[in-house]
Formats: C-alpha cells, sequence, structure tokens
C-alpha cells in the first residue's frame, strides 16, 4: 500500500443502522486498528441519530475515530472501502440508505484533497451534527473555513440538535504500536 514519509493525523468518521449498530462500529474500528503503517488513537462519544438524507430507516449509531498513519490519502480510502465492501459487506451503490458500516474520512492532517474520488475536509462536516459534535471532541482546532461554516450553520439553525449520547468519549489507545 502507498505511503508518505510522514505521519498523518487523520480523522474518520463511522456510522452503521443495521445488524446492532455498536457491534459493528467495534468490527469496523478493530479492522481500522489493523490497518498497515495506520495506529488508532481515540474515539469521540457515540451518537444515536436520525438517518441522514434517506430517512425512512434506523437511526444510525454515529462516531469519530482519530487515527495516525503514513498511508497517503488515496490509499487510506483504499482500505476504507475494503473495510466498507470487502470485510462488513457493504451494498454497493446504495447512497444514503442503511448499512452496516459507512466511513468517511473527514480529515487528513491539514491537507486540502480534491478529486473526483475524494474530498477533505469531507464536505459534509458542517451539515451533520452527528460528525461535527464528536469530531469537535478530538479536534477542538478546526480548520478555518470549517469553523466559518459552522458557526454560520449553527446561527441559521440549520442543524437539528438531534442526537442522543451512546457512549462517552473513550481514552486513549494510543499505547499500542503501528502496525
Amino acid at each position: 500500500m502507498p505511503e508518505s514519509n510522514h505521519l498523518h493525523c487523520c480523522f474518520l468518521g463511522l456510522g452503521s443502522n443495521l445488524n446492532n449498530p455498536i457491534k459493528q462500529l467495534n468490527i469496523a474500528i478493530h479492522h481500522i486498528e489493523n490497518l498497515p503503517r495506520t495506529q488508532f488513537l481515540h474515539s469521540a462519544s457515540w451518537f444515536q441519530s436520525k438517518a441522514w438524507g434517506v430517512t425512512e430507516q434506523n437511526d444510525f449509531v454515529n462516531t469519530v475515530i482519530k487515527i495516525r498513519t503514513t498511508l497517503t490519502p488515496l490509499a487510506l480510502l483504499k482500505a476504507i472501502k475494503t473495510i466498507e465492501y470487502r470485510l462488513m459487506q457493504r451494498q454497493i451503490n446504495k447512497k444514503w440508505h442503511a448499512r452496516k458500516i459507512d466511513i468517511d474520512i473527514l480529515l487528513y492532517g491539514q491537507q486540502n484533497i480534491r478529486r473526483s474520488q475524494l474530498l477533505i475536509p469531507h464536505p459534509l462536516i458542517t451539515d451533520r451534527s452527528f460528525v461535527w459534535k464528536p469530531l469537535l471532541q478530538l479536534n477542538p482546532i478546526l480548520p478555518i473555513s470549517l469553523k466559518q461554516k459552522l458557526r454560520y450553520d449553527l446561527k441559521s439553525r440549520k442543524i437539528a440538535p438531534d442526537l442522543k449520547l451512546i457512549k462517552n468519549l473513550t481514552h486513549s489507545n494510543s499505547h499500542k504500536k503501528m502496525r
């Protein structure tokens, strides 16, 4: 898998609403912990939220995790898609529908990436309270463009406070060595 010479701090958004979502998130985190050249650091609090996009489905359980990796952004994306589709049998081409797991790269260091297959920072961070609230727990220093948009969205009440706390912020797992 392609890697860079630098260690990058990344934030991943995880969500599930099928087959015991809490169990599915734990399985996904286990797979992420086992990625090459990647170290799991923290998990934010876990929240239950209404489905977003296609709303006639079960509630989701969502969290954000912090990792360090030397994988390039595209190599990390490929590894995440392998977890979603091959290891956890996510349905192909079912955007915003029920799923065992959804994993998004929210932030990759301080990088801004604009490619057809990858946009970083993730363009919907500020639209989704189930993303920005746990992200702020782990990373209170957001890029300025996200801070400005989040401030605007909160003022315009675009974001609904529809979150139910499931599990509090967990402690660091940074004692685990990078694989």
